[in-house]
């Protein structure tokens, strides 16, 4: 990822989507809260969100959120919804944790403060997604199954989709049980590159990225289209916020992606 430290908000970029014509799209900088949580101030997160969208491209008032869950549930949103979750809580779509859209304008965002951010762009249909995908949505595959709608919705094919996947917590700090490693064990038959022993007995490191990645290679991606960024959300507290290091005072940043009007 590059980092955008120009203007008022702070962010990052994936090369290889940066390099597309069409598409803006943004990973912020944990400097500034965007996220309407328990402990913010409204009013402050509102103001950081119209400056994160000043400073990326992006109208505010074309931006969708969601009520993230840590499911599979994988929402198509068209330009109808533009706005819902954009500068309040209340009004954001209901129980889903992976947004879709073949519509230009509407800018699609997920929520962190360590789960994995996944961006999605497929050239020729000219689809984009933003996937949140923490450990439950990623045993349960929402990053596969986000690839799944875009199929089955807008004919997209999987070997043309570019993908980006964000910070969060790496499998540094990412410390689980044995029955959270067992879910990955069974998800992944070669779970050596997903799954290791832990620094305490009983314990296990998960690396979420890989898991990510894998899901994608799986469901048609070429390996060569997925850019890793391989920030650990817990490690850099000067870039992101973590709900892990931090608890429920944790901020959240966000991932974003918009088609633009005309990629003329």
């Amino acid at each position: 990822m590059r980092y955008r430290g120009n203007g008022e908000f702070p962010f990052y970029q994936f090369q290889h989507l940066s390099a597309c014509r069409g598409i803006n799209h943004f990973v912020s900088s944990g400097l500034k809260n965007i996220g309407f949580t328990e402990f913010a101030e409204s009013g402050l997160v509102r103001q950081n969100r119209l400056s994160l969208a000043k400073a990326v491209g992006f109208r505010a008032d074309c931006l969708v959120t969601a009520h993230q869950v840590h499911s599979a549930h994988v929402c198509v949103v068209t330009a109808w919804d533009a706005g819902c979750g954009s500068l309040d809580r209340e009004s954001r779509l209901p129980e889903t944790d992976a947004l879709v859209t073949a519509d230009a304008g509407v800018c699609l965002m997920v929520l962190s403060a360590d789960c994995v951010p996944v961006l999605l762009y497929e050239p020729v249909r000219r689809v984009v997604a933003a996937v949140h995908a923490g450990w439950r949505g990623t045993v349960a595959r929402i990053a596969m199954e986000t690839v799944k709608v875009m199929q089955q919705q807008f004919g997209c094919c999987s070997g043309s989709i570019l993908a980006g996947i964000g910070p969060s917590i790496g499998k540094c700090c990412f410390e689980v049980d044995e029955e959270v490693a067992v879910s990955f064990k069974r998800l992944f038959p070669d779970a050596g590159e997903v799954v290791f022993a832990g620094r305490s007995p009983g314990k296990f490191q998960v690396d979420l990225w890989a898991a990510n990645r894998k899901e994608l290679v799986d469901a048609g991606l070429k390996p060569e289209h997925i850019e890793v960024a391989g920030m650990c959300s817990v490690c850099h507290p000067e870039h992101f916020f973590s709900y892990r290091r931090d608890g429920k005072a944790a901020g959240r940043f966000g991932a974003g992606i918009v088609l633009q009007e005309s990629d003329l």
